[in-house]
């Protein structure tokens, strides 16, 4: 899975200076002025700033690796448990620590004898915790423009199924734009196993066992496709004949299809499905 990029190096700048600066202020009586003409003002906020940034920057490199192995839609809980600990609690100790020794060897105290883990170290979780929402919500955005684009690409280059009296040649083989991850991509018909429903969401499965996100409806995709190659076996599974190893009766006249790639849930057809499928299976 294609990592994907987050052109947000000025407001990593900005923000890291500003955040540098509104820790100094914090807590001072005296005027922006009376501080600005400091000598140590510049020190420390650049000192902080160049902190803030690496953190910062931490965080990002922490959320491109996480998007391009663990998908927010496909693996939820797992990418939420890791961008919690990699992005949020790993920086937050990476902060501490480095704030520890600046204290020791710079500004030559203790931090525990300090305010700023009472004071300065709130702001930093609070910042911490908007960079992952920032990350989070561009992640989305990006996701769905990309999804949006599909659509319209896939709408104007009007793909239109194979008839199923005719055999057509390989070049001339539609293809089904899914979405994996970041990346928006053209699936050959011949390579899809079955389309189905889960939670909320279509998918294809293809025969090298990849599931995609499909852009289409199971309604939408059943017209795409040829009917000679695909049957709505019921209301969540359109199945390719290919993909249809065997299948046996069961209780009141419906038959259970073991497809392959195998599925978590039984393929079953209906009743008043089951001899069409048959015959379709036949003579297709």
């Amino acid at each position: 899975m294609q990592a994907r990029p987050y052109p947000d190096i000025w407001m990593r700048i900005i923000g890291s200076i500003f955040l540098a600066h509104f820790i100094k202020i914090l807590g001072h009586s005296q005027s922006l002025w009376e501080m600005v003409m400091q000598p140590e003002y510049f020190l420390e906020v650049l000192t902080g700033a160049l902190i803030n940034f690496v953190v910062w920057s931490l965080v990002r490199w922490v959320s491109i690796r996480l998007d391009a192995h663990y998908d927010w839609l496909e693996a939820s809980m797992l990418r939420a448990f890791l961008q919690a600990t990699l992005g949020f609690v790993v920086p937050v100790l990476l902060s501490f620590f480095v704030m520890y020794f600046f204290f020791i060897h710079v500004a030559g105290d203790n931090i525990f004898n300090s305010s700023w883990l009472y004071v300065e170290y709130r702001v930093v979780l609070f910042y911490l915790a908007m960079m992952n929402c920032f990350y989070l919500a561009y992640y989305f955005y990006q996701r769905f423009r990309q999804a949006d684009a599909a659509l319209q690409a896939l709408s104007s280059s009007s793909v239109a199924p194979l008839p199923a009296t005719s055999t057509p040649a390989a070049s001339n083989t539609p293809v089904i734009i899914a979405t994996k991850g970041s990346r928006q991509i053209p699936v050959p018909v011949e390579e899809i196993a079955y389309c189905f429903l889960q939670n909320d969401i279509y998918y294809l499965k293809t025969y090298d066992d990849q599931q995609l996100m499909s852009n289409e409806t199971l309604d939408e995709l059943a017209n795409l496709l040829p009917a000679s190659q695909f049957f709505r076996i019921n209301r969540q599974i359109l199945a390719n004949a290919k993909a249809c190893a065997s299948f046996r009766s069961i209780a009141n006249g419906k038959l259970e299809v073991t497809l392959q790639p195998g599925m978590s849930e039984p393929a079953t057809v209906s009743q008043k499905k089951a001899a069409a499928f048959k015959n379709w299976l036949v003579n297709r």
